[in-house]
């Protein structure tokens, strides 16, 4: 579904509304959006509802972290996620995965970031300089 600029720009203005300083969502803003959204319909609010929604989307997206390590953490990773918190702010969610196939390491992604430390792609560059 092609959504047109007003509908578009009008969704970005509510998201920036539900969007606190600190850089998370308001979820009952949202909400409180939606309810007006629908009660009211105003032009193409099917449009601005499904902009509204990626942009949510996105914002969950940026602030979700995963922890990849090809031993298993003594805390879970617990020690990782601190320090990402107290250098980036608070995650909407976290998750730790034990990945063998590392070799050693940590991968680590927060958003569309990714620290890769792993033994695998260091070996993985490694070849492709001598190719």
């Amino acid at each position: 579904m092609k959504i047109d600029r007003h509908a578009r720009q009008t969704a970005k203005k509510y998201f920036r509304a539900c969007v606190r300083p600190d850089g998370s969502v308001d979820e009952q803003g949202i909400r409180d959006i939606l309810g007006l959204m629908i009660s009211q319909k105003p032009r193409n609010y099917i449009g601005i509802l499904t902009r509204l929604q990626r942009l949510v989307e996105i914002a969950v997206e940026e602030r979700a972290v995963r922890v990849e390590s090809a031993t298993p953490l003594a805390d879970k990773g617990a020690s990782v996620f601190a320090d990402l918190e107290r250098q980036f702010g608070p995650a909407s969610s976290t998750s730790y995965v034990e990945n063998p196939a590392l070799v050693g390491g940590l991968r680590i992604r927060r958003g569309s970031n990714i620290w890769d430390g792993s033994v695998s792609t260091r070996l993985a560059r490694l070849q492709q300089a001598f190719s």
